[in-house]
């Protein structure tokens, strides 16, 4: 009888093994990020590649964000009266990979409204805002050859500051703007069933033995 459970048990050990479903796994990789950097910007950035070898490729996920900070400066040359300056800035932020596969785009207003350039003052700010540019983009199975290697693919980064001013005789104004940027690619892959090794064959092989053995003596007893 232990002989017989023994087997039973073999079987079903071996029997596991084989039927073990595909599982799903993940992997996240860090893109090029850069600190506080003057705009315009236009940079190349480093997207690892997925490496086949841990399952099959099913997703690929890409996002993307810039925090960007921008001033409107303003000087004024009368030595009696204040001016009052309008000003408007946006900004558009633009990922871009392979063959002109759009990995991201969005954009948005970093501030509006109305400062004032005192009398008698050189350049300083009147105006001032932050906006935080983001994109989360799912690639489809038409890209996934591109991003499957051992290397990277590079992107084209793209951030543009700009907006409209007015102020009244006497005044300059200008600008000034910075953005930092950060990522991560995320891909989603299902891990192929584990290949038995020799040792469970082995198993499955003497349960099977086990049991035409005990099937055997019991006919011989009947």
């Amino acid at each position: 009888m232990k002989l017989k459970n023994f087997a039973a048990a073999t079987i079903c050990v071996a029997a596991g093994v084989f039927a073990a479903p595909a599982m799903a796994g993940t992997v996240t990789y860090d893109i090029t990020a850069f600190t506080s950097t003057p705009t315009n910007i236009a940079s190349l950035l480093d997207i690892k590649q997925f490496d086949s070898t841990l399952g099959a490729l099913s997703s690929i996920e890409i996002e993307y964000s810039s925090v960007v900070y921008g001033q409107l400066l303003a000087s004024n040359a009368n030595t009696r009266l204040d001016k009052t300056v309008n000003g408007t800035l946006g900004a558009t932020m633009t990922l871009t990979g392979p063959g002109s596969l759009l990995l991201g785009s969005t954009s948005g207003t970093v501030f509006s409204g109305t400062g004032t350039a005192h009398k008698a003052t050189l350049l300083t700010s009147i105006l001032d805002g932050e906006k935080n540019l983001s994109t989360d983009v799912q690639l489809d199975s038409g890209s996934f050859e591109l991003f499957t290697g051992t290397g990277n693919v590079q992107a084209n980064f793209s951030l543009i500051a700009d907006g409209t001013k007015s102020g009244g005789t006497g005044v300059l104004t200008k600008f000034s703007t910075t953005a930092s940027g950060i990522g991560h690619v995320t891909y989603t892959y299902t891990v192929a069933a584990p290949v038995p090794e020799p040792e469970t064959y082995g198993m499955m092989l003497l349960g099977l033995g086990a049991i035409a053995f005990v099937a055997k003596r019991k006919s011989r007893a009947a």
